[in-house]
């Protein structure tokens, strides 16, 4: 009963907080990500799609692998 008590108790105060912090605008930055898309300079762009490059190859390389033990 003690630990069931302790839960429930410690679950609405994280749902206190958590609901206080959207109220209080917490999660709300719409002016980063409208920032983010004017400011972004060409170099960062092509290390974005080069990173996305990478992940592809590893992920295909990883599938490959798979394959083979399969066999």
């Amino acid at each position: 009963m003690l630990e069931l008590g302790v839960g429930i108790i410690v679950s609405f105060t994280l749902l206190g907080i958590f609901i206080w912090a959207v109220r209080g605008g917490q999660f709300e930055d719409n002016k980063k990500m409208m920032d983010g898309l004017l400011f972004d300079s060409e170099e960062d762009l092509q290390r974005a799609v080069e990173k996305e490059r990478k992940v592809k190859e590893l992920k295909e390389k990883k599938a490959r692998r798979k394959e083979s033990i399969k066999e």
